[in-house]
C-alpha cells in the first residue's frame, strides 16, 4: 500500500480487509469465512465520514489453528518507532451482521459508534511479521472525548446450546476430549435472569457429566450480580470434586462484575448505559455506551 496514510477511501478499505484476514488465524483459533465480510469507507482528508464492516450473510467457522507457532504471543513483539501520527474523527463506524452465521448458527450483531476520535499512525516498520499493512494503524485517540454509540446482540434461545457445542467440540477434540451435547437455557424471572447449563465429556474411558444453574441480575449500567449458583452431577467422582468447589461457589455468590470494565483496561473511560436483556424465544443484549 502507499506510504501515505490514510491516503484515500480505497486504502482504508484494503487496510481493514488485510487486518481481518490476518486476524483469522492468530493464536490457537482459526476463523474461516471472513472473506464474506464487506468493507466500505468514505474518507474526507483525515476524517472518516463512514466506515462500515458488514458481515451480513457471512458464514464463519471456528476451528483449531494447527499452524499457530507454539509459545508465540502478540505482546512479545517489540513495538517499532512511531514515525507519524495524524488525528481525525470518524463520524460513523458500524459493524453489522443481520444476521451472520457462526458454525451455521444465525447470530445478529449491530454495533454503531459515532464521533470517534481517530489517530492515524505510521510506524518505522510492520508491527506484525508477514503483514506489511501493520506498519500503519488506525486507533482511538484517547486524548480526546466524544465517543458514543449503541449495540445489540441476539441469538435464538434454542441455538445457544448447539452453538456452544459446535464451537467447543473441535477445540476439545484437539486434546482428545469428546464433548457431548451442551444444553443451555436462559429465561427471565422478574428482574433476574436464570441460566441453566449441562454437558457431558468423555476422555479415553472416563465419562463425566455436570450441570450448573445460576441466577443473576443486570443493572442498566451493566453491573452483573450473581444471586445464586449451584453445581451438580450424576457422576459420583464429579460429585466428590464439586464438594471441594463449594467454598469457591460461595465466594462467587453475591459478587458483582462490571461489564463496562472490559472497555476500560487501558483507562478509556467508556461507560455502559440503558442495558436491556431480553429472554424468551430470543436472547438479546442491547444498550448504549459513551
Amino acid at each position: 500500500m502507499s506510504a501515505a496514510w490514510p491516503g484515500d477511501s480505497a486504502t482504508v478499505e484494503n487496510w481493514v480487509r488485510a487486518v481481518l484476514r490476518h486476524s483469522a488465524s492468530v493464536d490457537e483459533i482459526a476463523v474461516q469465512g471472513l472473506d464474506g465480510v464487506r468493507v466500505t469507507a468514505d474518507l474526507d482528508g483525515l476524517d472518516l465520514r463512514e466506515l462500515t464492516v458488514d458481515a451480513t450473510r457471512a458464514d464463519l467457522r471456528i476451528t483449531p489453528n494447527r499452524d499457530a507457532a507454539p509459545g508465540a504471543r502478540p505482546g512479545d513483539a517489540v513495538q517499532p518507532d512511531e514515525l507519524a501520527r495524524e488525528v481525525g474523527i470518524a463520524r460513523t463506524v458500524r459493524f453489522t451482521a443481520l444476521p451472520m452465521r457462526i458454525q451455521k448458527t444465525p447470530v445478529t450483531i449491530d454495533i454503531r459508534v459515532e464521533d470517534l476520535p481517530l489517530a492515524w499512525i505510521t510506524y518505522a516498520e510492520p508491527t506484525e511479521p508477514g503483514l506489511p499493512e501493520s506498519r500503519y494503524a488506525l486507533a482511538r485517540d484517547d486524548e480526546r472525548d466524544g465517543l458514543r454509540g449503541t449495540f445489540r446482540f441476539a441469538i435464538a434461545a434454542d441455538d445457544i446450546g448447539p452453538l456452544a457445542t459446535m464451537v467447543m467440540r473441535p477445540l476439545l477434540r484437539e486434546g482428545r476430549v469428546r464433548l457431548g451435547r451442551v444444553r443451555i437455557a436462559v429465561d427471565g424471572a422478574g428482574d433476574d435472569i436464570r441460566i441453566s447449563a449441562s454437558a457431558g465429556l468423555r476422555w479415553k474411558l472416563l465419562f463425566a457429566s455436570a450441570r450448573a444453574e445460576a441466577t443473576v441480575s443486570v443493572t442498566h449500567d451493566g453491573v452483573v450480580t450473581v444471586k445464586a449458583l449451584t453445581l451438580g452431577s450424576h457422576n459420583p467422582a464429579v460429585k466428590v470434586a464439586l464438594l471441594f468447589a463449594r467454598r469457591h461457589v460461595r465466594e462467587v455468590v453475591g459478587r458483582t462484575f462490571d461489564a463496562g470494565e472490559m472497555f476500560n483496561d487501558e483507562g478509556s473511560g467508556i461507560r455502559l448505559h440503558d442495558i436491556r436483556v431480553g429472554t424468551g424465544h430470543e436472547l438479546s443484549v442491547a444498550g448504549r455506551f459513551s
